[in-house]
C-alpha cells in the first residue's frame, strides 16, 4: 500500500499544502516580531503573539506525518533502515521526531522566542518540502528535471571554475586601475565614493562583474566609471562581457543540456517509463487503423480489405512511422494471420504488427521463418519421392518410408 501511487500522490499533496502553510505561518510570524518591535520602541506593553488555529492546524499535520512514518516502519521492517531509500527515511524520521519535539515545548508553556533547540526544530521542519524530491518517479517531467540537475554536478563545479576563473583575471585589472585613478584624484571627487561601493575590494570588484553579466545590476552603471579611467577599459569591460555571456554561457548551456539528455536517456525507470508510454500510443493507433480497415464493424478484416488498404501511400507512411515497413501487403497479412483462417481480428493485427516493430528487415525475416517451416511442415507430410522408383528396380532393399529397416535387413539376410 505505502509503495502504490495513490499513496505517494497523496503524500506529496500533504507535503506541499504543509509548506504552504509553515509559509503562512512564517509570514504572520515574522510581522508579529516586527509589530512587538515596534510596539516596544514606542514604550507600550507589547506580548508575543500566538494563535490556536495555526497550532491546531500545525498539529494535524504532524499527526498525519507521524501515521505516515509508522505505516512505512510497519510496511518495510528492516528494509527502513537498510533498504535502497534508507537516507530518505532516516530525514523523514528526523523531521517527525524534530516536530514532536517543538510540539511537546509549546505545549507544556515555553516560550519558543527564547528556545534554540525550538528555532532548529523549525529550521529542520520546514525542510519537509524536500521530501517532495522522494516521490518525484511518480512525476515523470519533475524526474527527468532533477535527475538531470542532479547528474550535472560536475559540470557545474566546472562552469563555476570557468566563471571565476574570468571574473577574477578580469577584476585585477579593474581593480588596479581604479586604485591608480583614486591614488590621483583631487579631493570630493564625485566618482570615488561610486568606485569604492563596486570596485571597493577585490572580491567587490568580481561580486560587480558577476552582476553584469547576471543581471543583478545595470551593467551601463558600471560602463559610465570604467569610463572616467580610460577608453581602454571600456573596450575591456565589453570583452568581458561578450565572452561571458556569448561564449562562455552560451558553451556551458550547450554541455548542460547534453549532459541532461543523457542523463536521462541512461536512467533505467525513465527509459522503461518511455517505453511504456510509446507502447500505449502504438496501441491506439494501431487500434484506429484497424477500426478504418474494418468499415463494417464485423471485428475482422480480410485480406482484400487488408491489402487495398495498407498499399495506400498515406497507410504505409502511417504505417512506416511506428517501425512497419513493407513492400508486399499479402506476405505482411500472412504474416498477421496467425491461426491462417483468412482473417485478421484486433488482436492478431496490434499484436502482429507489435511483433513485427522494426521495419522491413523484421518482417521479411519473419516472413523467412514463416516459409521455412511451411517448407519444413510439407517436406515430412509428403511421400517419400523416390519410393517408386527404387521399389522397381530394387524391390528387396528400398523401403517404402524413410527411416524403414526391414528391406536392409532382407538384403543382408539374403
Amino acid at each position: 500500500f505505502v509503495e502504490s501511487k495513490h499513496f505517494k500522490v497523496t503524500v506529496v499533496v500533504l507535503i506541499v499544502l504543509n509548506a504552504l502553510f509553515i509559509g503562512v505561518s512564517t509570514d504572520l510570524t515574522i510581522k508579529s516580531s516586527l509589530e512587538t518591535f515596534d510596539n516596544q520602541s514606542e514604550g507600550q506593553h507589547a506580548t508575543a503573539w500566538t494563535s490556536d488555529w495555526l497550532f491546531g492546524i500545525d498539529l494535524f499535520f504532524n499527526t498525519i506525518f507521524i501515521l505516515e512514518l509508522l505505516l512505512r516502519v510497519l510496511a518495510q521492517e528492516c528494509a527502513f533502515c537498510c533498504g535502497s531509500e534508507w537516507s530518505w527515511n532516516i530525514f523523514d524520521a528526523v523531521v517527525v521526531v524534530l516536530s514532536l519535539l517543538e510540539m511537546s515545548l509549546l505545549v507544556v508553556g515555553f516560550n519558543s522566542s527564547y528556545i534554540r533547540v525550538l528555532r532548529l526544530a523549525r529550521v529542520v521542519r520546514s525542510m519537509r518540502m524536500l521530501r517532495v524530491f522522494r516521490f518525484l518517479p511518480v512525476f515523470h517531467k519533475l524526474h527527468a528535471m532533477t535527475l538531470a540537475i542532479v547528474r550535472c554536478r560536475l559540470m557545474l563545479m566546472c562552469a563555476v571554475f570557468v566563471l571565476l576563473m574570468f571574473m577574477f583575471l578580469f577584476s585585477i585589472m579593474f581593480t588596479n586601475a581604479v586604485a591608480s585613478y583614486v591614488e590621483e584624484a583631487e579631493a570630493g571627487n564625485e566618482h570615488v565614493d561610486e568606485m569604492r561601493l563596486f570596485f571597493g575590494s577585490l572580491p567587490m570588484t568580481m561580486l560587480t562583474l558577476f552582476m553584469t553579466v547576471s543581471g543583478g545590476v545595470d551593467w551601463w552603471d558600471v560602463a559610465r566609471l570604467l569610463l572616467e579611467l580610460s577608453g581602454f577599459y571600456i573596450v575591456l569591460f565589453l570583452l568581458f562581457v561578450t565572452i561571458i555571456v556569448l561564449a562562455v554561457l552560451n558553451v556551458i548551456n550547450a554541455i548542460f543540456v547534453n549532459d541532461a539528455v543523457e542523463a536521462t536517456r541512461n536512467d533505467l525507470d525513465l527509459r522503461l517509463e518511455a517505453e511504456e508510454r510509446e507502447t500505449k500510443v502504438m496501441l491506439q493507433r494501431l487500434r484506429r487503423i484497424f477500426r478504418e480497415m474494418d468499415r463494417n464493424s464485423q471485428g475482422q478484416i480480410t485480406l482484400s480489405q487488408f491489402t487495398r488498404h495498407v498499399e495506400r501511400e498515406h497507410m504505409k507512411m502511417v504505417l512506416s512511422l511506428i517501425g512497419l515497413s513493407f513492400t508486399d501487403g499479402v506476405a505482411l497479412f500472412r504474416l498477421l494471420d496467425v491461426d491462417q483462417n483468412g482473417y485478421l481480428t484486433i488482436e492478431e493485427f496490434v499484436m502482429g504488427c507489435l511483433r513485427l516493430k522494426g521495419g522491413a528487415l523484421m518482417i521479411d525475416l519473419f516472413l523467412m521463418v514463416k516459409e521455412t517451416r511451411e517448407f519444413v511442415k510439407k517436406a515430412t507430410s509428403a511421400p517419400w519421392p523416390f519410393a517408386s522408383l527404387s521399389a522397381e528396380s530394387h524391390p528387396d532393399t528400398i523401403p517404402d518410408r524413410p527411416g524403414a529397416t526391414t528391406g536392409v535387413s532382407s538384403s543382408r539376410e539374403n
